[in-house]
């Protein structure tokens, strides 16, 4: 029997799904403890936003990489866009330290981790025929 996603408890959401997996974050810079919302410090809602900004510029960074052949120049854009968004030093709301910040993270680790991918050092391998 399969159990719908509202039955599930506020804790497991956000561990679930593909979405997360392609993900290689070092063990040092996220541990368990930090991928589950907080109930006091954000509502549900808004910290599974702030977590899907994370993941997916960290997925692009991760799979969309433009020395890889094959990209599509809106794949390309899209790198660059979530690159500049990494490095940048704003504290605005939506900002990348404010995305780190408020789902209690170490921003400095966090853009270590992205500032390796931006380079290149993590090859993507979601186990497509894609990956190199």
């Amino acid at each position: 029997m399969k159990t719908s996603s509202r039955a599930l408890p506020q804790d497991s959401l956000p561990n679930q799904g593909s979405n997360l997996e392609p993900l290689q974050i070092d063990p040092d810079i996220l541990l368990p403890s930090q991928i589950r919302p907080r109930s006091n410090a954000l509502h549900r809602s808004e910290w599974l936003l702030l977590w899907a900004l994370l993941t997916d510029a960290l997925q692009v960074l991760a799979s969309f990489h433009p020395s890889r052949p094959g990209r599509s120049y809106k794949e390309k854009k899209q790198w660059e866009a979530d690159q500049a968004w990494v490095r940048e030093d704003s504290e605005a709301p939506f900002s990348f330290a404010y995305v780190c910040d408020h789902l209690g993270l170490d921003r400095e680790a966090v853009r270590g981790h992205a500032e390796r991918l931006i380079a290149g050092a993590f090859p993507y391998d979601h186990h497509s025929d894609r990956a190199a």
